[in-house]
Order: C-alpha cells, then sequence, then structure tokens
C-alpha cells in the first residue's frame, strides 16, 4: 500500500514536472518580432479597421510628450523579454507595470522578481491578455489634451494575428486613469518617436502600411491627435524585416538626435548616411539644426550592436550592449550627448538576447507621469543679437497634478561665462505665463541657463530636464557702437567664408577666444600683427569670435567656415 502511495506520489510529481515544464516552455513569446507568413496576407484588412475602430480626435490643442519628459513609471510584460535583473534596476528608481496574463504568471513573476532582488513594493501586476512582451509596439503614446490632461492615444497595431495586444490599451488606460483617443491609422510604436514639441519621426513603413491614405492625411491625423506639426517621413536605411526608426534612431533631446553608423564596406553605409543627413540639414522647433551623434553599429548577422534601442527612464538611459568591442564606444556617445544622465548598460541574456531589430526599447515603455510639472520654453541659443545687454526668457509653467506652484521656486539658473551660478525668479505674466529679465551682459559673453520650478505635490522640474549638467547656452552678439566699429574695421580677416585657415591681421591685436553658433568654447589663440588660425578641423557653420586688444577692449568678428 505504501509502495502504491509512494508511486502515486512519484506520478504528481512527474506530471507536475512536466506541466511545469510546458507552462515554463510558454514563457517565450508564441509569435516572432516579423509579421508571419498568415499576418502577410492579412494586413491588407488593417486600414479598414482603423477606420472602423477610431474615436473622435481629443480636443486642442494637443502636445505629444517625448520619451525624455517626465516618467512614473515602465511597462513590461510578464514572461520577460528582458534580464530579470534589469526589472529589479528599474524597481529602485521608478514605478514597474507589469502586464501578465494569468494570475499563473503572476504568481511565477512575483516569486522569480523577489528571488532576483526586485523592490517589490514598486511593481504592480496589470492581469491583462497579451500576445507578446514588445510593448513598445503596441504600448501608449501620451499626449496633453486642450484640457491639460495627460491622456493616451491609440492606434491599430500592424501585426493582425495579435489581438490581445492590439486591444490592451482598453485596459491600460483603466489602470492609468487616463482618457484613450483612438487614432484610424495602422501603426507601430518602434517606429515613431517624437520630441515634445511637435515634431515627430517614422520610416516610410507608415506609408507602406496606410494605403488608403495620403502622406498629407496621416500629416493631418497626426496633428489632430498628436499635435504633430511636423512629421519626418524616413527613408529606411536598415534594409531589414522591421523598418523601426528606433532600429538606427533616436531622439535623445529636442536638439539631439542618435543615428547608427555602419562601416564604410558596408552596402547600406550611403543610405545611413543619408538619414543622418535629413536632421543635420532639418531645422528643430528650437530654431537651431539637430546635434547629430552618430553610433558605431556594424552589427550583422550574429554580430549585435543595437545601441540606439535604448530607453530613456527620467535622468536613466538603459543601453542594450552584447558583449562587443564597440559596446564601450556606445556608452561613451551616450555620455556625450546626455551629460548628467546615468548612462545603464544592459547586458543581453541568453534565453531572450539582443538582436539587431529588436532590443530593449522594442521591450520596455515608459509611461507618462499625469500629474506631472510641465515646462515648456523656446531657448535662446547660439548669437543672440540684444539691447542694453539684457536676455528676456519665456516659459509655459503648468502643475497638471492640480496642486499650485511654489511661487518663490520658479527660477532662472544663469552663469556667465563659465563663472558662478546665480538666480532669479520667474514673474508670472498671466495664466500658465512666465518671464524673466536676465541683465548686465556684455558684448559676446557666454550664457549658460536653466529653469527650474517646484509645485505643492512635491515634484520638481528643470528644463532642460537635466539642468545645470547640460544647460542652454547663448552668446551676446551686441549691436556694435560708433567706436567698436572704428575698431573692428581696424581688424581684417579674409578669407571669409573661410576653407581650412584664416588670417587675422591688426594693429595691437592680444588674443581670440572661438565660439560655435551653439555658444560653445572652440579655441583661443594669441595673436600677432599676423596671425594665420588652422580651422580645418572645424565642423562647416558660423563662428564668433572674441577679439582682444592689447589696451583690454574687446571687438568682435564673425567667420563662415565651409567644407
Amino acid at each position: 500500500m505504501k509502495k502504491n502511495i509512494v508511486l502515486v506520489g512519484l506520478l504528481c510529481i512527474a506530471n507536475y514536472f512536466v506541466f511545469a515544464q510546458s507552462e515554463l516552455y510558454d514563457l517565450h513569446p508564441a509569435f516572432p518580432h516579423h509579421l508571419t507568413a498568415e499576418e502577410q496576407l492579412l494586413m491588407h484588412t488593417l486600414p479598414e479597421k482603423a477606420a472602423r475602430n477610431a474615436t473622435a480626435a481629443p480636443s486642442g490643442p494637443v502636445t505629444a510628450l517625448a520619451e525624455f519628459q517626465p516618467m512614473m513609471g515602465v511597462m513590461i510584460r510578464y514572461p520577460l523579454g528582458i534580464p530579470v535583473s534589469l526589472v529589479a534596476q528599474l524597481s529602485q528608481i521608478t514605478q514597474v507595470k507589469v502586464l501578465v496574463g494569468t494570475a499563473y504568471y503572476q504568481d511565477i513573476a512575483s516569486s522569480s522578481f523577489a528571488q532576483n532582488g526586485v523592490n517589490m513594493s514598486n511593481v504592480e501586476f496589470w492581469l491583462i491578455p497579451n500576445d507578446s512582451y514588445w510593448t513598445r509596439d503596441y504600448g501608449p503614446w501620451f499626449i496633453i489634451d486642450g484640457n491639460d490632461q495627460v491622456a493616451v492615444i491609440d492606434f491599430t497595431y500592424n501585426r493582425p494575428q495579435r489581438p490581445n495586444d492590439d486591444a490592451s490599451l482598453e485596459y491600460v488606460v483603466q489602470h492609468l486613469n487616463m482618457n484613450r483617443y483612438v487614432m484610424p491609422m495602422v501603426h507601430t510604436g518602434g517606429n515613431y518617436m517624437t520630441d515634445g514639441y511637435g515634431t515627430a519621426a517614422s520610416t516610410q513603413l507608415l506609408i507602406d502600411e496606410n494605403p488608403t491614405e495620403t502622406v498629407a492625411s496621416l500629416r493631418q491625423m497626426a496633428h489632430e491627435y498628436l499635435g504633430i506639426n511636423n512629421y519626418m517621413f524616413i527613408e529606411d536605411p536598415m534594409d531589414d524585416y522591421i523598418f523601426h526608426i528606433d532600429c538606427w534612431g533616436k531622439f535623445l533631446g529636442v536638439d539631439k538626435v542618435l543615428v547608427a553608423q555602419v562601416p564604410t564596406s558596408d552596402y547600406r553605409y550611403a543610405d545611413y548616411e543619408a538619414a543622418a543627413a535629413v536632421f543635420a540639414n532639418a531645422t528643430t522647433p528650437w530654431g537651431n539644426h539637430y546635434q547629430v551623434f552618430r553610433v558605431f553599429e556594424p552589427g550583422t548577422g550574429t554580430l549585435v550592436t543595437p545601441y540606439t534601442n535604448s530607453l530613456i527612464l527620467n535622468d536613466h538611459v538603459f543601453v542594450p550592449i552584447a558583449g562587443s568591442q564597440w559596446d564601450d564606444d556606445a556608452i561613451a556617445v551616450y555620455q556625450e550627448a546626455m551629460p548628467g544622465y546615468t548612462i545603464v548598460p544592459v547586458m543581453q541574456v541568453s534565453g531572450t538576447p539582443w538582436e539587431n531589430t529588436d532590443a530593449l526599447h522594442c521591450r520596455t515603455h515608459e509611461l507618462a507621469d499625469k500629474g506631472m510639472l510641465y515646462i515648456k520654453h523656446y531657448p535662446l541659443l547660439g548669437a543672440q543679437e540684444m539691447q542694453n545687454g539684457a536676455a528676456t526668457l519665456t516659459a509655459e509653467i503648468k502643475a497638471l497634478s492640480g496642486q499650485s506652484l511654489v511661487t518663490d521656486s520658479v527660477l532662472t539658473y544663469y552663469r556667465i561665462n563659465h563663472g558662478a551660478w546665480q538666480h532669479t525668479a520667474l514673474t508670472s505674466v498671466g495664466g500658465s505665463s512666465f518671464e524673466v529679465s536676465v541683465s548686465g551682459l556684455q558684448d559676446l559673453d557666454t550664457v549658460d541657463y536653466y529653469l527650474f520650478a517646484k509645485d505643492q505635490s512635491g515634484r520638481r522640474e528643470q528644463h532642460p530636464y537635466i539642468g545645470a549638467a547640460d544647460p542652454h547656452r547663448f552668446v551676446v552678439n551686441a549691436p556694435t557702437s560708433i567706436q567698436n566699429q572704428s575698431l573692428e574695421a581696424s581688424v581684417l580677416l579674409y578669407p571669409n567664408p573661410a576653407v581650412d585657415r584664416f588670417t587675422l591681421r591688426g594693429e595691437n591685436l592680444a588674443s581670440v577666444k572661438v565660439y560655435n553658433a551653439m555658444g560653445q568654447f572652440v579655441d583661443e589663440y594669441p595673436l600677432h600683427r599676423a596671425t594665420v588660425i588652422n580651422c580645418q578641423d572645424w565642423p562647416a557653420g558660423v563662428y564668433y569670435l572674441s577679439i582682444l586688444m592689447d589696451n583690454g577692449t574687446v571687438v568682435s568678428k564673425k567667420v563662415v567656415k565651409i567644407n
């Protein structure tokens, strides 16, 4: 009898392990990242579905929120597509919302998380049916509507046989307690990025997957639902199945963009350079040209270098790495482009490794802070002509939490010529509009500044987001006085424009400081009666020269460097 009991027990244990193994097998995604053959046959049905499911657009004006604006958390899915060690890291700095299709998966996830150092007080499970872990592709896009409420924009997901993924936002918004609006558009999150100022970018995939729409009608939809005024459609240089912009490009800020680079021997090299040139030649909403940063991604075949597929989450940037010799260089590019941010490399794991077309950004999705302290400001950048040595700064500041601003904590911090930081208060000029004048500025002064605000909810925000580590910068270009006109006329600069060198000639020259159009210091040179300055390594653009004379007088000149 005892033997039978033991035998039954062993059979139960064996059956348990068989069941457990089958369930664990299900931890891998049932779908590939690419379209299945069946889905390819059904793609033609999606535009009609998009039109059928659409809702009215939100009340305007609408502002699409960028990934690098204030976030309250991150959304992932269990079974995971990311390392559990990353879940632990995320849980230390933010809220982690986990989609689980069943209570069974929630139990497994809870046990796994607890055993791997996850801060469970920052984890919330959302029991929502889903088909895959690509929360980026079917996840929410956030806006601020005309009523100053953060809301979600949905779309028809471009994977026709993944209905749970496509429908998930109906339930996500219930947990977020936000309104949801559905665009009559077939789209995917990996092929969308925006800057928070009305510019967005996607590859031509968006046009291909909406054959019943024109480019003009797609842009009109984006304007009505997302507040996008400048939608950039860019030819995909990657030449792979996915055609998602996050596989090779990423907005790092309003005027910063990261674009992948491949070896000159790669047949796609010219296409990548053309994509980078689109941004380099474009004007940002702030009126300057994009700062284009390049990261070397030679990944083909089994070589994985998916560095643009990163996640920005408030003051952290999580960058996927795979043990490549170029990992350190990629991290260095992020550190150069985003000073002040904590750059976190995330190593792939064997069960769900990174791919060149599918990495960390694809498998996570930031969640906007619905009560954010919102600051919108068009900064002064580059050379700024101003009268009486004063610069006027304006901003729109809103506490979406419903709490009031702390009136003595709405400030501008600034420093002149890299000196000590000073601050002055912004003054309300009605509604959410604020203004301040920074005075006492001299010709060719370099001014760094950032805005700061605090509200009664305890939120504290800066503009730019990272504040003093990477402030806005401008150079004062005061109107030339009659006295200085004579002095400037005595200093000759030729040739102008210059190609690889130019000459400064004049009496009583002492030294010259060179600044680029962004106000960044380039170099300083001692001057003689005639001095040749080598500018061969300077990028093409406008440069401002602050020339010190022997008597202490400073005069200014401008030189244009061409290729």
